[in-house]
């Protein structure tokens, strides 16, 4: 054969098709998988602490009350900011009901249904009814604390679902 007759059995290169969008490279599929991941991450870490920040910040509020009155022993004032802390709490973990238009025996009540309990009506807390405004207030300052600090565990799914909202 001649060259002349080679070169007539040659035939056009057909180039190759052009690869499809999904023919990435593996590595960058990790890389955009592994990204993926950590925004995912990122976003539970974010949703979470969202979710325990009205919690967190209640169990702030209620040690700030507890370390002032260690300093100043004043019972009365204890009352009166655990009454407050209470009521601003509960307007927090029960916006659809009218928290704050309750007192007196009507507050005692709805605090012990929050509780699970008749803390407040029956026992140390019955201070938070009417007798929060008297001259002399005698009460056991530990036992009330942590009668709200079980209030407060009581209704803490209720401020972290609130934190989601």
């Amino acid at each position: 054969m001649t060259v002349e007759e080679l070169l007539l059995e040659l035939k056009d290169i057909q180039p190759p098709q052009e690869p499809g969008w999904w023919l990435v490279a593996p590595a960058y599929w990790i890389a955009i998988l592994f990204l993926l991941g950590i925004a995912a991450c990122i976003w539970l870490i974010l949703r979470h602490r969202k979710a325990n920040r009205l919690a967190s910040l209640a169990d702030q509020e209620l040690q700030r009350i507890r370390s002032l009155y260690i300093s100043n022993e004043d019972t009365r004032w204890l009352a009166i900011e655990l009454s407050k802390w209470l009521k601003q709490v509960s307007i927090l973990a029960y916006p659809a009901r009218q928290v704050e238009s309750l007192s007196g025996k009507g507050w005692l009540e709805f605090l012990d249904e929050s509780l699970g309990n008749k803390g407040f009506s029956d026992g140390i807390g019955r201070v938070f009814g009417n007798t929060i405004y008297s001259r002399q207030v005698n009460l056991e300052a530990v036992h009330l604390v942590q009668l709200c600090e079980q209030w407060l565990s009581a209704i803490k799914p209720l401020l972290r679902q609130r934190g989601n909202d």
